[in-house]
């Protein structure tokens, strides 16, 4: 503010800028005048004027004379009211003192700073709401953004206040986690995000965990960039987001509210109940503020295909990952604008259907978090890829962790961590695939490979390849010899994803010429991890989120094609379960008690004072014609999963349980078919094909990790190795009991009681990781 002083008469000195705004403040705005005198006030103290702790004195003891200082400071007596004429007298010797202390120059210079703040008060009144609606929110973003570049200063304190107040509003009160992002994010930060969100208009809703752990890695890893050149293009893909509240406005909008409480139903009838709930869900409809947001969105992204993520308000915090629970499906986003808006909205209303399934519901009733008022956020992202004739996909993707609970090497530590690899899609890399193989690699020891010679890596390779086909718009899976042959030109990064198989070697592609009549392309990422930043990439990045965070992490990548630029899609606490730090194997065991040794992949863990083993029979389940009978199994697992006392039996079994893809390789069961086990043995037979997956950093793994489910490969056909096949096939099979209907298993599922078979005993599993040394053996009481 600038006063014309043109008509003070001659001989009078003119008053100091300052104290013209101030006295016209008196008149027009005395509470401005006041915040204006407090905020004076702290100035005057951090320049250390002494004069004004003596005033403050002054002021506090008006009226008290007579009263002790222990009294008047007493914790147990009311402070007494200064008068209101006190208050306003001192506030103008607060400007007095600044007039004596400071230079007319500088309190004009703070006063205009202050008055400018004004401007943006209207966003600290708004977002000190704690409910505010979002509407209102949004537009006071919008109105802050909206103002010239000088009038967005806030003050240091001011800012830090409203972006706390922004990060609770959206996203949660950890204070944890506010404590990290206040640090990494500007106000406009928010503003950016809100412009690319919507719900319900008056609603109060979040963004949930995945957003907010997404959210929270993107700035921490900005912040990180000046250091650090190899971060220098990561990148975010492109998001929207729809408030956590939206469900609930979709379940009133259909009259669906008793669902609500289907939370509290029996497992058993839960289970039943959610293939027709989910069609139900099907065949509701979106409400139309969330239908036009849909509407904005899709001119924002284009034709790219899309995933749709769940984001509930309970997922991806630290021992509640939720991982792989709820729903993340992908939509190719093709055709009329029509089309595509009902084909996002149909994904988004199968995603809220996932918060009632069975396996989400059973998660959280073990962790105590029913009662939880659960809603459920929703982030669209754009899938990372390039169109590759009909199809869309990235060069690869993958999952990191970084701790590795899964070593293959006693040269590896846990701080190494570990990554899966996956060409095209990382869904190959989070599921757990009946058929096919990532690359498993440790960025602290990118050198030592889980398979060595050139006949294991060919044997576990990957084979088939997750895309989204433009043409069928659908998320297919399509065999890579194939997609590359058809495309070897157009698939991206294709050298540093392959490896030519000739005559017995193995060799990596020289430049981009290819002769793949002759040779045969193995995937095996070898250029990638030898002759490119990826490894040191993903490195860095795991190593600043897990300092900065506090906690090891979990992230998931992907990269369109370009080896320079890593795209992070997720991350999130990694889990982890209660674990043992040492084990050590028993000696001198007599030969009759010993069950089974392994002797490769071993996990550090303890199983004891075992009940009960259930035995699926490897040769039995392999004898199976139908596929009815094959998912009778599960079913049947899941049953006595339910019976057997909890955490006194053991699972063992052949191939990959609970994997996608072809059922004869592993048993099909869920997180809440095997949720009450001590452990989970895979048992790996030469004669049958079956082969465990070192499916470390699965959705699946990460159920077992965070439930305290050991996990055990055995290889009983390996040289060394005992075996004890006879006591398995000829104890007494106590599955009728148990599950009455199952008489036509009898010979596939085995429910063995320990006790029964040998007096007062149970079963002991001792797994020793650093020896890569695992005895399960009969201890007698």
């Amino acid at each position: 503010m600038v006063l014309d002083n043109a008509c003070i008469q001659p001989g009078k000195v003119p008053k100091p800028e300052w104290k013209v705004i101030i006295d016209l403040l008196w008149e027009t705005n005395p509470l401005l005048v006041k915040r204006m005198g407090r905020k004076m006030l702290n100035y005057l103290f951090k320049r250390g004027v002494k004069r004004i702790a003596e005033v403050m004195t002054d002021l506090l003891t008006k009226g008290t004379e007579g009263v002790s200082p222990d009294d008047l400071y007493s914790d147990n007596r009311p402070i007494a009211r200064i008068d209101y004429e006190a208050l306003e007298d001192f506030i103008e010797q607060v400007f007095m003192i600044a007039e004596e202390e400071l230079g007319s120059d500088e309190i004009t210079s703070m006063v205009s700073t202050w008055l400018r703040s004004e401007n943006t008060r209207f966003l600290s009144s708004a977002t000190e709401k704690r409910d505010i609606p979002f509407a209102q929110l949004a537009e006071a973003l919008q109105r802050f953004s909206m103002l010239p570049d000088a009038q967005q200063n806030l003050a240091p304190e001011e800012s830090t206040g409203i972006r706390v107040a922004l990060i609770r509003r959206l996203f949660t009160d950890d204070l944890d986690f506010i404590n990290v992002v206040k640090k990494h994010v500007t106000v406009a930060d928010f503003s950016n995000l809100m412009k690319h969100s919507f719900g319900p208009a008056s609603g109060n809703g979040k963004f949930g965990g995945k957003a907010a752990g997404l959210f929270r890695a993107e700035k921490v890893l900005q912040s990180a960039k000046a250091d650090h050149v190899v971060l220098r293009n990561l990148r975010i893909p492109k998001s929207w987001y729809i408030a956590s509240d939206a469900i609930l406005e979709f379940v009133h909008h259909n009259d669906l509210e008793e669902l609500l409480s289907i939370k509290y139903t029996d497992p058993s009838e839960l289970r039943q109940e959610h293939m027709y709930l989910r069609q139900i869900f099907k065949n509701s409809f979106l409400p139309n503020d969330v239908l036009n947001g849909l509407s904005m969105a899709l001119d924002d992204f284009g034709d790219v295909p899309l995933i749709v993520r769940s984001s509930s308000l309970l997922e991806d915090s630290v021992g509640s990952a939720f991982a792989g629970k709820y729903k993340s499906l992908f939509v190719s986003n093709q055709g009329t604008k029509k089309e595509r808006l009902e084909e996002l909205a149909e994904a988004i209303v199968e995603v809220y259907a996932s918060v009632f399934a069975p396996d989400p519901i059973e998660y959280r009733r073990e962790r105590g978090l029913l009662d939880f008022h659960e809603e459920m956020a929703i982030l669209i992202q754009e899938v990372v890829g390039r169109r590759v004739g009909q199809y869309y996909f990235p060069a690869y993707a993958g999952v990191a962790f970084s701790r590795n609970e899964f070593r293959w090497s006693p040269r590896i530590r846990r701080d190494d961590g570990v990554v899966r690899l996956v060409t095209g899609l990382g869904t190959r890399a989070v599921d757990r695939i009946g058929e096919d193989y990532p690359v498993l690699v440790s960025p602290g020891q990118p050198g030592l490979r889980v398979n060595i010679s050139p006949d294991e890596i060919i044997r576990y390779a990957q084979k088939s390849v997750d895309v989204v086909n433009l043409d069928t718009r659908q998320f297919e899976t399509v065999g890579f010899d194939h997609l590359v042959r058809e495309f070897t030109r157009d698939y991206p990064a294709l050298s540093y994803i392959i490896s030519l198989f000739q005559e017995g070697n193995l060799t990596t592609p020289v430049g981009n010429l290819l002769n793949l009549e002759e040779q045969t392309p193995v995937v095996t990422f070898q250029k990638l991890l030898t002759q490119s930043p990826f490894v040191t990439q993903i490195h860095t990045m795991m190593h600043i989120l897990e300092k900065e965070l506090g906690f090891p992490v979990d992230i998931e990548f992907a990269y369109e094609g370009d080896v320079q630029t890593p795209c992070l899609l997720q991350c999130r606490p990694q889990s982890h379960g209660k674990g043992v730090d040492k084990v050590i194997l028993p000696v001198g065991l007599d030969e009759s008690s010993v069950l089974f040794t392994a002797l490769k992949f071993i996990t550090t863990g303890l199983a004891k004072d075992i009940q009960f083993i259930v035995y699926v029979d490897p040769e039995g389940y392999d004898s199976l014609g139908s596929m009815e009978e094959l998912v009778d199994v599960g079913r049947v697992v899941s049953k006595l999963n339910q019976k057997l006392p909890a955490k006194r039996f053991i699972l063992m079994g052949p191939g990959r349980w609970g994997s996608r893809g072809d059922i004869k390789l592993g048993v099909r069961v869920g997180y809440s078919d095997i949720n009450n086990t001590s452990m989970l043995i895979e048992i790996a037979r030469a004669k049958s094909g079956y082969v465990p997956d070192l499916s470390f950093g699965t959705h699946f793994f990460q159920d077992l990790v965070e439930a305290d489910i050991k996990y055990l490969p055995l290889y009983p056909d390996d040289p060394g190795v005992i075996f004890n096949e006879d006591f398995f096939k000829l104890s007494h099979n106590q599955l009728k009991k148990l599950v009455p209907d199952s008489e036509h298993l009898e010979e596939v599922v085995k429910v063995i009681r320990v006790s029964r078979e040998v007096q007062g005993a149970s079963i002991t599993i001792a797994m020793d990781g650093d020896a890569d040394r695992a005895v399960g053996y009969i201890r007698r009481e």
